[in-house]
């Protein structure tokens, strides 16, 4: 039996690149993995990539918009008319802003844009689905996030101050639910990330999407009981 056997996991972004490699994970660890995307044609393209592992009992896509209330707590009602439970949430969430520009020459719009993206899509996530794994005893919920929550980065002010904001959140959370069924991690990511997307220049050191999806997999197993309210940092590989 696998760590994960009949698991029922929501993996938040899982249709992005990241998220690939985090779905990827959990199904071989024998989860059910459920997956919202606002867009069919990706949660079908995230089905082609998975190959063998997205078997329709196992895999199930559902589209929604998590940075949504209505439209997230209707993926949570779909959720639990199916399946009855929730055992592990991850929130791989946001992306990176190329912008390069001091912050002092970003538009409102942007700002008002990344901030729903990357800070308030994972506000909406935990106060939908932490209630629900708050019911169930060894449950599990893993914020992804990057370096740059803790590493100021010049000309990318709305990746650095939106993850510094999620890195709070997590820690506010983890704050606010001590003592509860449900074991909050944060997993802050130093390194460029090796992709299907990245593939042609990623570099032997960088964490692959799979290092990443193996590791919340892990956190959400028995096995990493012990592992709670945890601010957890993976690094590049060393250089052979």
């Amino acid at each position: 039996m696998t760590k994960l056997e009949n698991k029922i996991a929501l993996i938040l972004g899982g249709a992005g690149n990241v998220g690939e490699g985090i779905v990827r994970a959990y199904l071989k660890a024998g989860a059910i993995v459920v997956v919202p995307s606002r867009k069919a044609e990706k949660l079908e393209e995230l089905r082609t990539y998975l190959g063998e592992l997205a078997h329709p009992e196992r895999f199930i896509p559902i589209v929604g918009e998590i940075s949504e209330i209505d439209s997230a707590e209707g993926i949570r009602d779909q959720l639990l008319k199916q399946f009855g439970q929730l055992d592990a949430v991850v929130a791989s969430l946001g992306g990176w802003w190329s912008g390069n520009r001091p912050v002092n020459e970003v538009s409102i719009a942007e700002w008002q844009q990344y901030l729903d993206s990357n800070l308030t899509s994972h506000f909406i996530a935990a106060r939908t689905f932490l209630p629900v794994l708050k019911e169930n005893k060894g449950t599990s919920y893993t914020l992804i996030g990057g370096a740059a929550a803790e590493v100021p980065i010049p000309n990318v002010s709305l990746v650095s101050i939106s993850a510094a904001g999620q890195l709070m959140l997590a820690q506010v959370l983890m704050e606010e639910n001590k003592g509860s069924n449900v074991r909050i991690n944060e997993v802050i990511v130093h390194s460029w990330v090796a992709t299907r997307s990245s593939k042609e220049r990623s570099q032997p050191t960088w964490i692959s999407a799979d290092d990443i999806g193996e590791f919340t997999a892990w956190l959400a197993s028995e096995e990493a009981y012990m592992v709670n309210s945890s601010v957890l940092r993976l690094y590049e590989k060393p250089a052979t």
